[in-house]
């Protein structure tokens, strides 16, 4: 999926390309996720991305999951009633995740779902900078030049065994423990999203990616097939790299790039 936009700033574009895959070895997809570009987003918006990747027995992931994206679509999409523009940006958008994850909670109290919970990574895109909201060990990637630079923190059992100094990075990504999480959106009593705000520059590249990449996939492997490649086709060969290295999980990535309108896209 391709889609282009031009915000207020006649001179910047951005560029989407994303895919969900169900992997080798899963019997359905819990992940979901969203990817607009405007016009059809809220007024000023160069895109709005979110990914979650849905956990839960049956098919509990995949309604968590798919909850969670029709909340971010709610409430930040083009017929949303909010405005992110005159607002404490960073109260809004913790607002915004916080009452995803009491839906999500409020909807695990049926029996079939029951446990059931998300990650959830969000970014509004406005001209020169990005607005994250994050709660879970989904990723959302920089790639600036030869940069790559992750974003979010894993709310994860590893990653804050490394951020102890009790793991080293290497140990952390072949630990059995490696997907548990810490928290998440309906599954945890309490979560506590991390907000980020970053300036961008043209020819920046955002990627969010659900651990069904990332945890079969190289840092090095993702960032030379992003340089290199249009988001669409980076992609389709991402989940490809996945599923060719045992796809045991469901594959989600979702990538912006950031353009020069004038010069072409």
């Amino acid at each position: 999926m391709v889609q282009k936009t031009s915000p207020n700033d006649p001179t910047i574009s951005v560029v989407l390309g994303a895919l969900t895959h169900i992997g080798q070895q899963r019997r359905n997809n819990q992940d979901s996720m969203c990817s607009f570009a405007a016009p059809n987003t809220q007024k000023g918006f160069l895109a709005l991305l979110a990914v979650a990747d849905g956990m839960g027995e049956h098919q509990g992931g995949e309604v968590a999951s798919a909850l969670a994206i029709k909340g971010v679509i709610s409430r930040l999409g083009k017929n949303s009633s909010t405005d992110i523009t005159n607002c404490n940006r960073t109260e809004l958008m913790t607002n915004v995740v916080q009452q995803i994850h009491a839906e999500v909670v409020a909807a695990g109290k049926a029996p079939e779902t029951a446990g059931m919970g998300t990650t959830l990574s969000i970014a509004v895109i406005e001209n020169n900078r990005i607005l994250v909201g994050h709660v879970g060990n989904s990723r959302i990637y920089l790639i600036r030049g030869s940069q790559f630079t992750q974003l979010t923190e894993d709310h994860s059992w590893v990653a804050e065994e490394v951020r102890r100094g009790n793991l080293t990075q290497a140990e952390a990504d072949v630990h059995p423990r490696r997907n548990l999480v810490s928290q998440a959106i309906g599954a945890t009593a309490i979560i506590k999203p991390q907000i980020i705000e970053y300036e961008l520059a043209v020819g920046d590249k955002i990627m969010f990616c659900s651990d069904g990449l990332h945890g079969l996939v190289s840092r090095e492997d993702m960032r030379i097939t992003i340089e290199k490649m249009p988001p669409d086709l980076a992609a389709q060969t991402l989940v490809d790299k996945a599923n060719d290295a045992g796809g045991h999980d469901n594959i989600t990535v979702v990538i912006a790039e950031i353009v020069d309108k004038a010069n072409g896209a």
